[in-house]
């Protein structure tokens, strides 16, 4: 693909996504705060996670993935969005699963890739009942595959090599279970991590709601440091204390629970920073407010949806604290969808 029509096609797609924001600021009054959105170098590929899916005719392409501006394409024309070095595992699966007369069979596959080092585990997709066990192919991926550290298919049970993720952010090991929802731009994530840790620097207690596996808390956690978390995913909470246990933070707790009924059934007293991530559909009812109850110093809204974030700067606005900035970060280039990080202060 030329680099150059990518680059053009890449800088409209930013010019129209600063038009959209200004626009739902302006609405509120907001506009003022907007800091920008820091983009993502898409020439060099930028996804750290990839599925790849069962093509529909049998005529076509045995697999097919996804262009960030078209849609469904052939698996080869859909590697331009990964990391270089990542792109020829993603071909060797495929080609195994063909080889082995396995494409029937294996209705899709994820590549996640570990941010820093680009190791990836393949996650294999199969019928849970009625097909035949996969071991055979996922011992040939280990064995035959460069970069693999993990193979798994959850339906059949099958776990092979390493099942958490080791990412790098910020010159520190975040671990994330296969199954656990992480950060998905090898090259934003770094500066979207950097930007939350802005007024958390030395901070005794954190509190971290929406916490996934914890990646804002663990980078604000010394050895000392009070950290709550809380989120209702399995897989989350569990990498979450294995990271706890891997940077010896004893002081460390995490919840699994929902993030509203956490707010509503726990109290803290002044906070020194309170993280607030929730999923692109925003805040549930009434966390800003018991949030506000507990008087933290700071708070960090880190959210994926610029409508649900605006939404719940305008909820803590109305609960007593002051947002500094709207910084965006272009985490899923060509999509509807920017992160965005707000710090808000007492009054």
């Amino acid at each position: 693909m030329p680099g150059s029509v990518l680059s053009q096609q890449y800088a409209l797609h930013l010019r129209a996504a600063e038009a959209r924001v200004r626009g739902l600021l302006r609405e509120h009054g907001l506009e003022p705060l907007f800091g920008g959105i820091h983009p993502c170098p898409i020439e060099r590929g930028y996804r750290t996670q990839a599925s790849f899916r069962a093509g529909r005719d049998g005529s076509g392409p045995p697999y097919v993935g996804v262009d960030p501006r078209t849609g469904r394409v052939p698996l080869d024309d859909a590697l331009w969005v990964m990391p270089e070095p990542a792109r020829p595992a993603a071909v060797a699966v495929r080609d195994m699963i063909v080889d082995a007369n396995l494409a029937d069979v294996v209705s899709g596959f994820d590549l996640r890739l570990e941010h820093g080092t680009l190791r990836a585990h393949v996650g294999l997709a199969a019928p849970r009942e009625g097909s035949p066990r996969l071991d055979d192919v996922c011992a040939r991926l280990m064995d035959e595959v460069p970069g693999l550290h993990g193979v798994s298919v959850a339906s059949q049970g099958i776990e092979l090599g390493e099942t958490h993720l080791r990412n790098i952010v910020c010159d520190r090991t975040v671990l994330a279970h296969y199954l656990a929802f992480f950060q998905t731009n090898a090259h934003v994530t770094p500066a979207l991590a950097a930007e939350a840790q802005a007024h958390a620097t030395g901070a005794r207690t954190v509190v971290d709601l929406y916490c996934g596996v914890g990646m804002h808390s663990i980078l604000a956690a010394g050895p000392k440091t009070e950290v709550h978390g809380a989120d209702n995913n399995r897989w989350a909470i569990e990498s979450a204390e294995r990271n706890v246990a891997l940077h010896g933070l004893r002081t460390a707790a995490y919840h699994r629970e929902t993030a509203e009924r956490f707010a509503a059934t726990h109290a803290f007293d002044a906070p020194d920073v309170v993280f607030v991530n929730p999923s692109r559909f925003g805040c549930g009812a009434g966390v800003p407010a018991a949030v506000a109850r507990w008087r933290p110093a700071a708070v960090c809204l880190v959210s994926c949806s610029v409508p649900s974030h605006v939404r719940d700067t305008l909820a803590f606005i109305a609960a007593g604290y002051r947002p500094q900035a709207v910084r965006c970060f272009d985490m899923f280039p060509f999509s509807e969808y920017l992160e965005s990080v707000t710090h808000f202060a007492a009054g």
